[in-house]
């Protein structure tokens, strides 16, 4: 247990120098120390604030500001080995990044994540000297000296230690990409349901296909597995986890991801220093396949970033809640209409390659716009089967060793 000392003269509690006859004064920028049953417990490094600031303002952007739990609103700092551990954690979603230091005293203290990544950003760049007790740390940095009330690091939760199930290995970018193409069309309302908020990871063999929907759109993504598994598996993990993992596991060339538990619901993902575990959303994904049309019998080719901007300034004319524009397929030109008592009427025409007759259909504007976002080709192929019927989008040009599908539905005129 931690027992904090008031009455020993040894000791200085609360950080402020008093005079002791036979000790003397106390100098206010010493580390102040504390002894837990009997031991002392101590850190101290040396370290580049460059490291430090990424990796405390990573961590710290997976606290929950709102958490009533005071340990979980620090960061965790462990020094060991000649790195540091940054780890930040809301029980759901835990981050950890080790970067190298100089340690001078193993050991481990937290610090409020927000307070201490806003003044890590503000440093200059050059080396930082960080002593940490279980209730206080004081660093230090050119002529400046600072004191930060901490909590005993035996009190953060630790690292899961359940047993490994299924493993593969993907490559860095093509699991960014695939994560960046669609977590965008998962739901960003509670009320929806935790389910339609994740992403659908499904793994067979050597190939995975990553699945986000809204109810309104659907996003698809196939690619191959650098290491694959043997059977097939699905997990359904929170998209707030995976974009955490495209901003934090760019650094190396292969993610290697694992489940765990016995019931395989925490998945952790690893990239060279940085590793990130989630609890998987429990819960039946919906079945995205009887969304897609198995046929098609009208399509346009368009240029991509005409159709944007069209969709754009038509979209502010629309107006409403639905952002409601018109596309009438006709003669090789595709017409983007919108209109509102309030702002007017917009018309515009963009030449298209047609196959087959033509075809008048309504989409939500913002949605049309974010799904063309993210086809990166500079033509996009729409694939369509009636005025009510969704519609599919997809890159003329695919990424290599990758398939995007977009699905979008339409609303009624």
């Amino acid at each position: 247990m931690c027992i904090e000392p008031k009455d020993d003269p040894h000791l200085i509690p609360d950080g402020n120098p008093r005079q002791n006859k036979q000790k003397g004064t106390y100098p206010r920028n010493e580390p102040h120390y504390y002894c837990y049953d009997g031991i002392l417990k101590t850190m101290k490094f040396t370290c580049n604030t460059k490291d430090i600031s990424a990796a405390v303002g990573a961590a710290s952007k997976v606290v929950n500001a709102h958490t009533t739990v005071p340990i979980l609103s620090n960061v965790l700092l462990q020094a060991e080995d000649g790195k540091i551990a940054v780890r930040a954690t809301d029980l759901e979603l835990t981050l950890e990044h080790a970067f190298p230091a100089e340690i001078g005293e193993s050991g481990a203290v937290t610090i409020p994540a927000k307070l201490f990544s806003s003044y890590l950003a503000n440093l200059p760049a050059g080396l930082m000297e960080l002593s940490g007790t279980p209730t206080r740390a004081s660093v230090k940095c050119e002529r400046s000296n600072y004191d930060f009330h901490a909590l005993p690091a035996e009190e953060y939760p630790p690292l899961p230690t359940a047993t490994k199930g299924s493993h593969f290995t993907i490559g860095s970018k093509r699991f960014r990409d695939g994560i960046d193409a669609t977590i965008f069309a998962a739901s960003g309302e509670e009320a929806r349901g935790a389910v339609l908020m994740g992403t659908l990871l499904e793994l067979e063999g050597n190939s995975l296909t990553m699945v986000a929907t809204d109810g309104y759109r659907l996003a698809r993504y196939q690619t191959t597995l650098d290491d694959g598994i043997n059977g097939a598996e699905k997990y359904i993990v929170p998209s707030r986890a995976l974009a955490e993992a495209a901003r934090n596991l760019g650094g190396s060339d292969q993610i290697a991801v694992s489940a765990l538990g016995a019931q395989s619901n925490q998945l952790q993902m690893n990239a060279g220093d940085t590793s990130i575990t989630v609890r998987l959303v429990d819960g039946q994904y919906p079945n995205y396949q009887q969304v897609i049309p198995a046929k098609f019998d009208r399509s346009v080719t368009v240029n991509t970033q005409a159709l944007i901007g069209s969709l754009r300034r038509a979209e502010l004319v629309a107006g409403d809640r639905a952002s409601m524009v018109k596309l009438a397929v006709a003669n090789q030109t595709l017409i983007v209409t919108a209109s509102s008592d309030i702002s007017g009427n917009a018309y515009e025409e963009l030449e298209v390659e047609q196959q087959g007759e033509d075809l008048s259909i309504a989409f939500n504007a913002r949605y049309l716009v974010e799904i063309l976002n993210h086809v990166k080709s500079a033509q996009a192929v729409m694939e369509f089967l009636g005025p009510l019927s969704p519609a599919a989008i997809r890159p003329v040009e695919p990424a290599e060793g990758a398939q995007q599908l977009y699905v979008l539905m339409p609303l009624r005129q």
